[in-house]
């Protein structure tokens, strides 16, 4: 745009110049021929019509004075440029009808050919400073989405690490309970069976079996709330992640997009059929990548287990216990399980949210 501003400014001048010297009808056809040739090296823009046209141009103006005013204007592309030089010839035609030019003339055009390459060279440098603009800005955008990459694995690590101190500490407070007050409690209902068995007094019998009761009630609950908290504290990314980083067949690669909890059925089952999905991959496939994906969507739970493998064998025809073993998981989550060979070998399992 800056080119096309500078060139309208000395089209202006080098026009203001030749009507000054020459009448509108014999200027008009070198008016016509200039803008014809400015606008088509402007819009092809290639050095080398830039040259062609300076040198016809040259040419035309050394037989018709009129076209001398506008050699500024068809000089423009080629200051700046390894061509440079070749716009010296411009005094050419100049001397030629030198004579016919006043000194004012003939200064006025010296001056415009001086402006013209000052032009040039400020539109040279507002383009050096445009693009270097654009190359910083673009650095420091790709730095900034960089930074708020590396931002975002920050804080989903930081969340993991606080997912799995909570988780710790859940097994930690149910082994206590477990050690701790589960064994009180069992001693205590022993002592008082046998205190039941020696005592002859059925008062104190029926109040001690009341006990007995209530401290097995407590006990079951104890037992109930123990089992919760572990499993609770499953850590299904976690387990996967060490199933993973275990099996050194192939590589594998994780997609995991659970944000809600699964029951803990759900955990033991998922655990155990990628275990038997690996498991019969090293034993049944030549493949040397593997993909786990594992999504949640509004209404069920997808597990989707592949590998690349193009070895065609049929697992169903070994009679082997692993994908049985894998049905058998997915009927006891009421799921769905799909197995397609056309490419690889894909499980895809899909179970309703309770």
């Amino acid at each position: 745009m800056g080119n096309i501003f500078n060139k309208l400014i000395i089209f202006i001048g080098s026009t203001g110049v030749l009507l000054l010297v020459l009448s509108p009808y014999q200027g008009i056809i070198a008016i016509s021929v200039a803008i014809a040739t400015s606008g088509l090296t402007e819009y092809f823009n290639k050095k080398s019509l830039a040259r062609l046209a300076f040198i016809a141009y040259a040419v035309l103006s050394a037989f018709f004075m009129q076209f001398v005013f506008f050699l500024p204007l068809i000089a423009y592309d080629l200051f700046k440029t390894k061509n440079q030089m070749l716009t010296l010839t411009s005094a050419i035609p100049f001397l030629i009808h030198l004579s016919a030019f006043s000194s004012s003339t003939a200064a006025v055009l010296i001056i415009i050919f001086v402006i013209v390459f000052l032009l040039k060279s400020r539109a040279i440098n507002e383009d050096k400073l445009r693009q270097e603009y654009i190359n910083q800005r673009d650095y420091l955008t790709e730095v900034s989405i960089s930074l708020e990459e590396k931002i975002n694995e920050l804080m989903v690590k930081q969340d993991i690490d606080v997912n799995l101190a909570t988780l710790n500490e859940r097994n930690r407070i149910a082994r206590e309970i477990h050690d701790n007050v589960g064994h009180l409690l069992s001693s205590s209902i022993l002592q008082i069976g046998a205190i039941t068995a020696l005592s002859k007094e059925e008062n104190t019998i029926k109040r001690l079996e009341v006990v007995k009761d209530t401290l097995n009630e407590g006990m079951n609950s104890i037992r109930d709330s123990v089992h919760n908290l572990h499993d609770k504290s499953i850590d299904l990314y976690g387990e996967i992640e060490k199933i993973i980083k275990n099996f050194s067949f192939c590589q594998v690669k994780l997609n995991y997009d659970i944000t809600g909890d699964l029951p803990a059925k759900a955990k033991y089952s998922i655990i155990a059929i990628i275990k038997e999905a690996l498991s019969n991959v090293m034993k049944h496939s030549d493949c040397d990548f593997v993909s786990i994906s594992l999504y949640e969507h509004p209404k069920l739970f997808q597990l989707v287990i592949y590998d690349n493998g193009t070895k065609k064998t049929d697992i169903e025809a070994t009679k082997g216990m692993g994908l049985e073993s894998i049905k058998q998981r997915v009927a006891s989550l009421d799921g769905i399980i799909n197995i397609d060979r056309s490419r690889g070998f894909k499980i895809f399992i899909s179970f309703m949210k309770q």
